[in-house]
């Protein structure tokens, strides 16, 4: 076998052997001791919630937005676990962030009403109200399980479109 015929052979080798296949045939003229190396994961991404562009650039516009409405929002943000989920109660955002419980009840109206955030009454206790923040506005969590939401909420346009633009 030719020095040519032996390079391009073991590349197309060194190509499965990247794809992960193991079993490459046999070749009786060349032989091969081959180590595989793992290069775990270098780091941790800290926590982290993706804000959507389109979301935030809409979102920048609101001039009928209070402080506070923007302040809970970010507050959301903050506490949404894994896909968008946030259980607290209105006492307790009011107590977190220093302002009324009015306060908080016209923020969290506001945003309900732009379909930022999703109301849903807690499965356990009925004077509860648990959050989710539309998926369309920001995403905690794998992005498959976005889709999978997506299309689960595209039955429900109106959870969908945010500030009810048509």
């Amino acid at each position: 076998m030719k020095n040519l015929e032996k390079s391009q052979k073991i590349k197309e080798i060194g190509e499965y052997i990247s794809q992960g296949i193991e079993e490459v045939g046999r070749d009786n003229i060349l032989k091969f001791d081959v180590t595989t190396i793992y290069k775990g994961q270098r780091g941790k991404m800290p926590d982290s919630i993706f804000v959507l562009q389109n979301f935030a650039n809409e979102l920048s516009k609101r001039k009928n937005y209070s402080a506070n409405t923007f302040r809970v929002l970010m507050h959301f943000f903050g506490l949404s676990i894994y896909e968008n989920f946030i259980s607290i109660d209105v006492k307790t955002i009011s107590e977190n962030l220093n302002i009324s419980e009015m306060s908080v009840k016209r923020a969290t109206k506001q945003l309900t009403e732009d379909n930022i955030i999703i109301k849903h009454i807690h499965p356990t206790d009925n004077r509860r109200i648990d959050y989710f923040i539309n998926p369309q506005a920001a995403w905690r969590g794998n992005t498959l399980n976005r889709d999978k939401q997506l299309k689960k909420l595209k039955d429900n346009k109106t959870q969908l479109d945010m500030f009810n633009l048509k």
